[in-house]
């Protein structure tokens, strides 16, 4: 992937963030927040590289926090909003940034579910991203998810 911005790709790497961070109500981070809104306007030609590098450097250090007290999943959340937002200057960062989101669900599933929900999550952001930049990102199209293997 050539390292450029491109703004499909940062707004679906901010779509990645929010969708991410949805899962974790109760840690609602502004910096993140802050980095996922800066990346969309962007992204739509009405905010700025600078905004959005600004934004970004502070999702990291809410991040850094938020691991050195413990809370590694949520961490790896923000960090998907720091990328959507850093990549407006390298595309290849918005990769990054849906990466983070498969490493905060695997840090936040019980083991029964791990396979499932990382299935899902990159099920949801091949269909979320527009065809065309597909390939760019993705070698194949992910499976369907398996079932859950927990039981009740």
């Amino acid at each position: 992937m050539n390292p450029s911005a491109d703004p499909v790709l940062t707004r679906w790497a901010a779509d990645c963030a929010e969708h991410l961070l949805a899962q974790f109500p109760d840690f609602a981070d502004h910096h993140a927040e802050a980095a996922i809104a800066s990346a969309r306007a962007w992204a739509d030609g009405t905010g700025s590289a600078d905004d959005c590098r600004e934004a970004a450097f502070a999702a990291h250090l809410s991040a850094r926090e938020l691991s050195e007290a413990g809370y590694r999943a949520v961490a790896s959340g923000v960090r998907t909003a720091a990328n959507a937002a850093a990549s407006c200057d390298d595309a290849t960062l918005a990769e990054t940034a849906a990466d983070y989101a498969i490493e905060a669900l695997s840090l936040n599933s019980a083991p029964c579910e791990l396979t499932s929900a990382v299935q899902a999550e990159r099920r949801w952001q091949w269909t979320q991203l527009p065809e065309p930049q597909r390939s760019t990102l993705f070698d194949l199209e992910p499976p369907e998810p398996d079932p859950a293997s927990c039981a009740i």
